[in-house]
């Protein structure tokens, strides 16, 4: 058993950008500044394209989660554990299903970008514990 579970992903995988859908909404996913992957305990990953779209998968999903994944909003390239990133809400930024979340570095990264655009600095309990409304953005 332990040599099954040391075979399976321990991170992240790179998306298939408009070819994945994401695992809750289905929507196809375009914008890697959103996206957000969790991994399951039999290694299944299953990719987002909206920070509240994984929010509200595991509020919906009994599965169990052995980690769970956000891009960095300034490096697309960054994948951050959800638990160790800090969450801006903003009203100034259209996300792919409108939930105004994006991931960020705790510090200068998210105290530089929350001066730009405004808004509330959240933690992942927090997001987690917010009602998440699933409405496509405009900007699809």
């Amino acid at each position: 058993m332990a040599l099954l579970a040391a075979c399976g992903p321990r991170g992240p995988r790179p998306i298939a950008l408009g070819a994945e859908s994401c695992g809750h909404c289905h929507m196809t996913i375009a914008d890697p500044r959103f996206t957000a992957e969790a991994i399951s305990t039999t290694g299944k990953i299953t990719a987002f394209d909206d920070v509240g779209c994984l929010a509200a998968w595991l509020g919906e999903n009994s599965a169990p989660v052995a980690s769970t994944w956000v891009t960095s909003f300034v490096d697309r390239h960054s994948w951050l554990s959800a638990d160790s990133a800090v969450y801006l809400r903003t009203d100034s930024l259209r996300t792919p299903m409108a939930s105004g979340l994006i991931a960020l570095r705790p510090g200068h990264e998210a105290d530089s970008v929350r001066s730009v655009m405004t808004g509330s600095l959240l933690s992942w309990r927090e997001v987690l514990s917010t009602p998440h409304a699933h409405q496509p953005s405009d900007s699809r």
